[in-house]
């Protein structure tokens, strides 16, 4: 296979995106020989464990694309140990900007800010803002969802998207955001909250 650049996130973009790719193909050809599918997936989990001990980082991940040997198997294993890698990630990034937040004695972190999707969580309290735009929704495409995070890591507890409130406009949606947002910031008494429980 070709040999790849480990400096970005670029390439890490693109490998990954590869190996999904690569992952539906063998998956979709399997699909059609059971005896065939369970050989695939014994093969795809021994060469996921193998991964899981050799592999830590993006550029040892992205390192096995320079195997002579890299097939399909190899691919759609290294999809789940990407998206395993992508996971730590995302936890060591939220827990960083947990600890700055705290370091800066700021009251509120955003954790995620996308097209679609932002994450704010209330430091004293753990608990968070998700402020959705679902493009594809017909009506009332923008959403206020709750969730209650680690208050020392942002490792979601409890909630989620089952409890969405949906706007049809993004002022409806932005003052139901402001509104709560105050409510949550008149809970922190000082003392210890459900978020700080382990």
């Amino acid at each position: 296979m070709r040999s790849v650049e480990t400096s970005g996130d670029g390439d890490w973009d693109a490998a990954r995106a590869r190996w999904r790719s690569a992952a539906n193909r063998l998956w979709a050809a399997a699909l059609t020989d059971a005896e065939g599918y369970r050989r695939l997936a014994e093969g795809v989990g021994d060469r996921l464990a193998e991964l899981r001990r050799t592999t830590a980082t993006p550029a040892e991940l992205l390192a096995m694309e320079e195997r002579p040997d890299a097939v399909l198997v190899d691919a759609a294993a290294c999809a789940v140990r990407a998206d395993e890698i992508e996971a730590e990630r995302a936890r060591a990034r939220r827990a960083a900007l947990v600890a700055a937040g705290r370091e800066e004695g700021r009251t509120w972190v955003v954790l995620e800010e996308g097209f679609t999707r932002s994450v704010s969580m209330h430091l004293p309290t753990g608990l968070a803002l998700v402020a959705i735009d679902e493009p594809y929704r017909d009506s009332e495409p923008h959403g206020v969802a709750e969730v209650a995070l680690a208050a020392d890591t942002g490792e979601v507890l409890a909630g989620g998207d089952d409890d969405t409130a949906w706007f049809a406009t993004r002022a409806e949606r932005d003052a139901a955001l402001a509104q709560r947002r105050a409510e949550i910031g008149s809970l922190d008494g000082g003392g210890r909250m459900v978020s700080d429980e382990r």
